[in-house]
C-alpha cells in the first residue's frame, strides 16, 4: 500500500493499536464490539460465549455456535453495503486531486511575484479550506477502515476456532452432520473475507491519496506562512535600491511592455473562467443580487408607507437599493473561501468602491467624504500596483506615489477643517485630528522606506493603512445594508404583530445598530491583525494572558476564569432586561394579569435569573459550590449580627411582593406622607408625593406601621365637600341643588350616585355635606370644579353663604344705670 510508505502513515498506525487492544479480549466482547462497529442488530452473535482458542468449541455446542456465526457474519456484511460517504469521496477525490494541482501552480505563481500580505491572507484561507475538507474525508475512511478491519480480525479468529473444532471432532469420530456443519460454517466464514479484504484495501488506497494531497495543502500553507514571515520580520531590511537609480527605471521600461499583455491576458482569462465555469459560482452570484435587491425594494416600499417614519439608520440603503444589493454580492464573491478567480476578485474589490462610496457618504459627516474619495483613487492604485509588483521599480514608484497623494490629502483635510472651525461652520473634532497625525506619520514612514528601497516596510505602512480604512469602510457600509433588512424585518409578520415595534421601534433599531458596529469593529480587528500576519501572534499572546494564574494562599484561579466570570454575570444581567421588556410590553398587555402582579412576576425573575447567573459564575469562576456552605454560614452570622435592618428590609420587600397588600401605581399613606407607589425594590420602595418629590421608605416601614391604599382594591374616592347656606333657604331645596350639581359634573359617578345629607344647625348657617365618588387621579380637580359650581348655583337659587356676625353696642352717660355698692355708701356717710 502507498499509505504504509508514506510517512505521515498514521491511519495504519491506529489500526496497528486497535489490533492489539482487541487481542487482549475475549472473543464474547470482541462480538459485541463488532455488533457496535457495525450497528447492526445480532444479539445472538454477542450472547454467544466464544471457546478458548486451543479447546475448539463443545460438540454439544456446535449448532448453536453455528447459527450465532450466521448472524454475526451477517452482520458484517452490513459493511459492505455502499457507503454514501465514501462514494461522495470516491466520486471527487480525482476533481479535487486536479484542483489541487491547479490551485498549487497558481499559488506558485503568487508566491514568486512577492505578493501583499492581503493576497497571502486569501491563498492560505483558500489552502485551510481545502486542508479542512480533505482532512474531514480522510476521518471519514478511517472510521470505515477500522470497521471493515474490526470484522477481518473477528473473521480470522472464528476461522481459527472452528479450524481446531473440524480438528477435534473429526479425531473424536463426531457424527456425519456434525462434520458437515463445521465445513459449511468455514465455508462461510472464508467466504466472508475476500469482500472485506478488498473493501478495506480500497479504503486504505483512498486514504493514500487523500494523505498526498493533505501533504501538498500542508506545503503550500508552510511557503505561505514563510513568505508572511519573510515579509513582515525583513522589514528593516533593504530589498532593492533606492528609487532613483536610473538604470532601474530604464530596465523597468524596456520590460514592462512585455509584463502588461501578459497581465491583461491573466485578467481575460480568469473573467472567462468565471463566465464560463459554473463552479465558481456566477450564477449563485446574480441570484444574490436579485434576491437583495428584491428584498430592499420590499422594504423600501413598506418604509415609505410608514407615513414618514423612516429610520434614520435606514436611509442610506433604501436611498440607493441596487448600491447595498451589489456591495453584498461583491463581498459573498470576494470571501477568501470563495471560488472566484483571483483576477476577477482584484475587479471585484475595486468595483465595490462604488457602493461604499454610495452608501457612506449619505452616513458620514461632509468634512469626511473628500477622505472617502481620496481612499477609493488610492486603493485603485493600489491595486494596480498589486498587479504589475513583479518590477521593483514601479512598484516602488507607486508606493511612493500612493504615500505623497494620502499625506497631501491629509494635510489639506486638517488645514481646511481648520479654517472651518476659525470661521465658526463645523466644531472641531480632537479624535478626527489625531487619527489624521497618525496616518500622516504611519505614511511619511512609507514613503522613506519606499524611497530607500525598504519595500517591505513600504507594503507594511502604506497598503497597509489603505486596506485598513478600505475594510472599514466595507464594514460600515455593509452595516447599512443591513439595517435596511433589519427594518424590513421589523414591518413584516410575524414582529410586525409585536407591541414593542409600536412603541420602542427607534429604540430596538438604535440597540441593534450599536450591536453591529461592536460585530463589526471585531471583524474590523480580527481580519486586520490577520492581513498583517499578526493575528495568531496576538491570539497566542492573548490566551497567554488569559491564562495567567492570580493566587493568594489557598485560592488559584486565572484571568480567563475572572472574565469568564463577569460575562457570565453581564449575560444574566441583559438576559434578564430582554425578558421582562418582552414581557411588560408584549406578554402583560395580552393577559388579564392584575395590576402590580405583573411587576412583582417581573422582578421575581430577575432575582431568580440574577441568582442563577451568580452561581454559574461562581461554577466558571473555578470554585467549589459544595464548599460554600461554609461562606454561607459566615454570612449568616454576618446577618444575624450586622445586617438586621438589611434582611427585615429584603424580606420585607419579598412579603410586599407575593403578598402584595401594597402594589406599583397604589396611592399609599404612611404618616404624614402619602403620594403613588413608583418601584418595590429589594431593599426600599420609591415614593412620588404630589409636590413631585421621590420618598426612599424602607419596606420594613410598608410592613410593620400602619399604611392607608387608597387604592388597593379600585380607584374610586369619595368626595365629603361641606357647605352651609342661610336659615332662610329650604332644606329640601338645598339638598336637590346640591346633588343636581355634582350629577351635572362629568366625572362624578352616577353609581353610587351622588348625596347630599342635613347635618347640623350652625351659629349662622344650616350645614349640609355633599358625597360624591369618582376616579382617585381626578379627586382634586374635581372638588375644585363642584366648590365654583355649587357657588354659583346657591346665589342663582337665592339663597346665600352666611358668615360669622358680631354685635358691638356702644352705650352713653345718659343711659347709663350704675348700681351703687351699699359699702361705698357707708362709707361717704362716714
Amino acid at each position: 500500500m502507498r499509505l504504509l510508505k508514506h510517512k505521515h502513515g498514521w491511519g495504519d498506525a491506529v489500526l496497528l493499536v486497535f489490533l492489539l487492544s482487541i487481542s487482549v479480549f475475549p472473543a464474547k466482547a470482541a462480538q459485541q464490539d463488532v455488533k457496535e462497529a457495525t450497528k447492526t442488530p445480532a444479539p445472538a452473535a454477542a450472547a454467544a460465549p466464544a471457546p478458548p482458542p486451543s479447546a475448539g468449541i463443545p460438540v454439544e455446542e456446535i449448532a448453536v455456535q453455528a447459527t450465532q456465526v450466521g448472524d454475526l457474519i451477517r452482520g458484517f456484511a452490513a459493511n459492505l453495503a455502499p457507503n454514501s460517504e465514501v462514494e461522495t469521496i470516491r466520486k471527487f477525490l480525482s476533481q479535487a486531486s486536479l484542483d489541487i494541482a491547479l490551485d498549487l501552480e497558481n499559488t506558485m505563481n503568487i508566491l514568486k511575484n512577492q505578493p501583499a500580505l492581503e493576497t497571502l491572507q486569501a491563498q492560505e484561507q483558500i489552502w485551510q479550506q481545502r486542508q479542512s475538507q480533505l482532512t474531514g474525508w480522510l476521518h471519514v475512511l478511517t472510521a470505515r477502515a477500522t470497521k471493515l478491519q474490526v470484522a477481518l480480525t473477528q473473521l480470522k479468529k472464528l476461522q481459527d476456532t472452528w479450524t481446531k473444532t473440524r480438528d477435534a471432532a473429526e479425531a473424536a469420530n463426531a457424527p456425519a452432520p456434525i462434520l458437515q456443519q463445521i465445513d459449511a460454517t468455514l465455508a462461510a466464514i472464508r467466504a466472508a473475507q475476500p469482500p472485506h479484504q478488498a473493501q478495506r484495501d480500497e479504503v486504505l488506497d483512498l486514504q493514500s491519496k487523500i494523505a498526498e494531497q493533505v501533504a501538498a495543502c500542508n506545503s503550500a500553507l508552510a511557503q505561505i506562512d514563510a513568505l508572511r514571515q519573510t515579509a513582515v520580520g525583513g522589514i528593516f531590511t533593504p530589498e532593492n535600491p533606492p528609487v532613483w537609480r536610473a538604470d532601474l527605471w530604464a530596465r523597468a521600461k524596456a520590460t514592462l511592455p512585455e509584463r502588461l499583455p501578459k497581465i491583461a491576458a491573466a485578467f481575460r482569462d480568469d473573467i472567462l473562467l468565471y463566465v464560463r465555469d459554473p463552479s465558481r459560482h456566477m450564477p449563485r452570484h446574480v441570484g444574490v443580487f436579485i434576491a437583495l435587491s428584491l428584498i430592499l425594494l420590499a422594504a423600501r416600499q413598506i418604509e415609505s408607507e410608514a407615513a414618514g417614519n423612516r429610520s434614520p439608520y435606514c436611509a442610506a440603503v433604501f436611498d440607493h437599493v441596487f448600491a447595498g444589493a451589489l456591495l453584498v454580492t461583491l463581498m459573498v464573491a470576494t470571501a477568501p473561501t470563495s471560488p472566484v478567480p483571483e483576477k476577477v476578485k482584484e475587479l471585484f474589490w475595486i468595483t465595490a468602491l462604488v457602493p461604499i462610496v454610495v452608501l457612506t457618504r449619505r452616513a458620514v459627516p461632509a468634512n469626511v467624504i473628500p477622505a472617502i474619495y481620496a481612499l477609493a483613487i488610492l486603493f485603485v492604485v493600489d491595486t494596480l500596483r498589486r498587479a504589475i509588483t513583479g518590477e521593483p521599480p514601479a512598484g516602488q514608484g507607486l508606493l511612493t506615489l500612493e504615500a505623497v497623494a494620502g499625506i497631501a490629502v491629509l494635510v489639506w483635510l486638517l488645514i481646511r477643517g481648520a479654517h472651518r472651525a476659525a470661521r465658526g461652520l463645523g466644531p472641531t473634532n480632537t479624535l478626527w485630528r489625531a487619527g489624521a497625525a497618525f496616518l500622516i506619520f504611519d505614511l511619511s514612514i512609507g514613503l522613506v522606506a519606499a524611497v530607500f528601497g525598504y519595500v517591505r516596510l513600504a507594503r507594511l505602512a502604506v497598503p497597509g493603512v489603505l486596506a485598513g480604512a478600505a475594510l472599514a469602510l466595507e464594514l460600515y457600509a455593509s452595516v447599512q445594508v443591513a439595517m435596511g433588512i433589519v427594518a424590513y424585518a421589523f414591518h413584516v409578520w410575524p414582529l410586525r404583530l409585536l407591541h414593542m415595534m409600536e412603541r420602542h421601534r427607534n429604540l430596538l433599531e438604535r440597540r441593534i445598530y450599536t450591536l453591529f458596529l461592536w460585530g463589526i469593529t471585531l471583524a474590523w480587528l480580527a481580519r486586520y491583525l490577520d492581513y498583517l500576519g499578526l493575528f495568531n501572534s496576538a491570539q497566542d499572546l492573548m490566551t497567554e494572558f488569559l491564562s495567567t494564574k492570580l493566587e493568594r494562599g489557598s485560592i488559584s484561579t486565572s484571568v480567563a476564569d475572572i472574565v469568564a466570570f463577569f460575562l457570565t454575570m453581564l449575560t444574566a444581567y441583559l438576559l434578564s432586561a430582554f425578558i421582562r421588556f418582552v414581557l411588560e410590553e408584549d406578554v402583560y398587555p395580552r393577559t388579564r394579569i392584575a395590576r402590580g402582579q405583573s411587576y412583582a412576576l417581573s422582578s421575581l425573575l430577575n432575582y431568580a435569573i440574577l441568582a442563577l447567573g451568580f452561581a454559574l459564575a461562581l461554577g466558571v469562576l473555578g470554585m467549589d459550590l459544595t464548599k460554600m456552605t461554609v461562606l454561607a454560614g459566615a454570612f449568616g452570622v454576618g446577618l444575624g449580627f450586622g445586617l438586621q435592618d438589611v434582611v427585615n428590609n429584603f424580606v420585607s420587600g419579598l412579603i410586599l411582593l407575593f403578598e402584595r397588600p401594597i402594589q406599583v401605581g397604589d396611592t399609599i399613606q404612611v404618616g404624614n406622607l402619602q403620594g403613588r407607589v413608583r418601584r418595590i425594590g429589594i431593599r426600599a420602595s420609591v415614593v412620588r408625593t404630589q409636590q413631585g418629590a421621590e420618598i426612599i421608605v424602607p419596606n420594613a416601614q410598608l410592613i410593620t406601621k400602619e399604611v392607608t391604599n387608597w387604592t388597593l382594591s379600585d380607584q374610586l374616592r369619595r368626595l365629603d365637600l361641606p357647605v352651609g347656606v342661610n336659615y332662610g333657604a329650604e332644606p329640601k331645596k338645598a339638598i336637590a341643588l346640591l346633588e343636581n350639581v355634582a350629577r351635572a359634573h362629568p366625572q362624578v359617578l352616577q353609581n353610587p350616585a351622588p348625596r347630599c345629607l342635613f347635618m347640623s344647625y350652625g351659629d349662622s348657617s344650616i350645614n349640609f355635606e355633599l358625597r360624591a365618588w369618582t376616579e382617585y387621579t381626578n379627586t382634586q380637580q374635581v372638588h375644585s370644579d363642584l366648590t365654583v359650581a355649587i357657588y354659583d348655583a346657591v346665589y342663582a337659587a337665592g339663597m346665600s353663604f352666611p358668615f360669622p356676625q358680631r354685635e358691638v353696642r356702644v352705650l352713653g352717660d345718659s343711659d347709663a344705670k350704675f348700681e351703687v355698692p351699699a359699702v361705698a355708701v357707708e362709707k361717704k356717710k362716714a
